[in-house]
């Protein structure tokens, strides 16, 4: 890359060659403005003349260097918004700290947790520290960023790294080459993959050159009607209570639809136009409550759950963002769900118009199988948190969570909850004493005071999906639940995931309002 490619307006910036003698080291590039009264200084416009105050500056400015036919930029001030987007090496800083730290000598973590709220976390350390004293969760949280010590000294004294490296080091301008080719050749090391071997599992994309490859390869499929691996679902946990359906407008012959389903809103678009980006980023899907009112809305693009093959690397669009994920970690991931055993005893098809609805009618029919525990909740950890039992819990011991189905955050809370539900059981008497008066008489539990037999029990997560086909889930929705099945397998219980058909005429129910 010539150094004028990695810059946004290369033309409206000074330029000055840096050297020493006739040997160059690099090129640096510096917009400058003209001083101003700070910004500050307004609030105090009415009292005094805000002129004598001061005034201040700023200068941008990006010093290019060549090492090995790679180019660095070293920024300063805000010289990072003069580099053309794209221009910058994805996780460079990241790969570079992992190669320079040991495993127990970090300070700080970013992560970003994959679970019913997809949180951005930075976390701490009073002293230097291994990844897991910093609450990180290899199965499921995305390593973002990096602070910590380096092993040798001549690398600096500490390094915080995510796609950009900083340093903090004492460094002559004629030292720099030097540096530079030390960090790049860190760069290409993979010595980090034996100590954090999970870190290249998935990787959020934040080059805008690439995201703009992956958009238009979504946007080819959309248009070509390629919807295989590329759906729409609820992107977030709702209460589906209060939900009567979905529309994508607000016209007069508008439908409202049980589900998110992308052949319906193509069909909402006007025919013969193409689709577009813009069309996804601004079409909404409207969350519509009983009384015929919009109680939340989605950009349709926040909606699309989406896996896309690009060359040669494993991408996923989920919550409006995309991954780069190592496919011998996805083939190992859809292996463990394959492996999953499927509960044997089929549910009655959903034919209802909420989650309590249904479980009502399945708790009613059922013979006196199943026992109703939906929306019985109880408090756990002697604070203010609360969770169910389960939904469903029937006389062979089996706990069944019901969910209607929906994106990787709405799933991740179900299977969270039967994780917490089930860890509470075995382990806490209060909580099953509790349990054991909610259930009726043909289901109670012989000595509630004793820990159950885990194995005695089956936790079941049962997805309502009114699709055709087997049971999908979203990515991250089977890494969680590839999270819980094996905590709850641990302490002996039995996990199985089923499916929930739901009944035709429901799923090709269009009504109008």
């Amino acid at each position: 890359m010539r150094p004028e490619e990695a810059l946004r307006s290369p033309a409206k910036l000074k330029s000055f060659d840096v050297g020493s003698g006739s040997a160059r080291i690099g090129r640096l590039y510096v917009q400058s403005s003209r001083p101003q009264v700070p910004r500050w200084a307004k609030l105090f416009s009415n009292y005094l003349d805000v002129n004598e105050l001061g005034r201040v500056s700023t200068s941008s400015a990006v010093f290019l260097v060549q090492i090995k036919k790679r180019l660095f930029a070293l920024t300063f001030g805000q010289g990072r918004h003069l580099l053309n987007p794209g221009a910058w090496e994805e996780r460079f800083g990241l790969k570079v700290a992992l190669n320079c730290i040991e495993e127990n000598h970090l300070r700080s973590i970013d992560k970003r947790t994959f679970d019913a709220i997809a949180r951005h976390t930075r976390v701490q350390s009073s002293r230097e520290a291994a990844p897991p004293d910093f609450g990180l969760d290899i199965e499921q949280d995305l390593l973002r960023a990096v602070t910590g010590t380096p092993t040798d000294e001549r690398l600096g004294k500490k390094l915080d790294g995510m796609d950009a490296l900083h340093v903090l080091a004492r460094v002559e301008i004629s030292e720099l080459g030097e540096m530079l080719s030390m960090y790049l050749e860190k760069f290409h090391d993979t010595t980090y993959k034996k100590v954090f071997p999970w870190v290249d599992h998935i990787a959020e994309v934040s080059n805008p050159k690439t995201i703009d490859e992956l958009d238009q390869r979504l946007m080819d499929r959309v248009n070509s009607e390629d919807l295989d691996r590329c759906w729409l679902a609820v992107p977030e946990v709702v209460d589906w209570a209060e939900i009567s359906g979905f529309r994508y407008g607000f016209g007069a012959r508008t439908p409202e639809y049980h589900d998110l389903h992308f052949p319906e809103f193509l069909a909402s678009l006007r025919e013969g136009s193409s689709v577009t980006l813009e069309v996804l980023k601004r079409r909404h899907a409207h969350c519509i409550g009983d009384e015929g009112h919009e109680i939340d809305e989605w950009p349709i693009y926040q909606c699309i759950y989406c896996e896309i093959e690009h060359n040669g690397d494993s991408y996923l669009l989920s919550g409006g963002k995309w991954y780069r994920v190592n496919r011998d970690f996805v083939t190992e991931v859809n292996a463990d769900f394959e492996r999953l055993p499927r509960f044997p005893r089929a549910l009655a098809d959903y034919d209802d118009d909420t989650e309590a609805a249904y479980c009502e009618r399945v708790a009613g029919a059922g013979g006196g199988q199943y026992a109703l525990m939906d929306r019985k909740t109880i408090q756990i950890g002697g604070g203010y948190s609360k969770v169910e039992f389960c939904d469903l819990f029937s006389q062979a011991k089996d706990l069944v969570h019901v969910k209607r189905y929906g994106g990787s955050s709405v799933l991740s809370h179900l299977f969270s909850q039967g994780l917490v539900s089930g860890e509470a059981f075995r382990s806490d008497t209060k909580f099953r004493q509790d349990v054991d008066a909610l259930l009726p008489r043909t289901h109670k539990m012989a000595d509630p005071s004793m820990a159950p037999n885990a194995s005695d029990y089956q936790i079941v997560f049962a997805v309502v999906s009114d699709s055709p086909d087997p049971l999908t889930l979203p990515f991250f929705s089977k890494i969680n639940l590839r999270h819980a099945a094996r905590r709850l397998q641990a302490i002996g219980y039995r996990v199985a995931i089923s499916k929930i058909s739901v009944c035709d005429n429901r799923r090709a129910l269009q009504r109008f309002r």
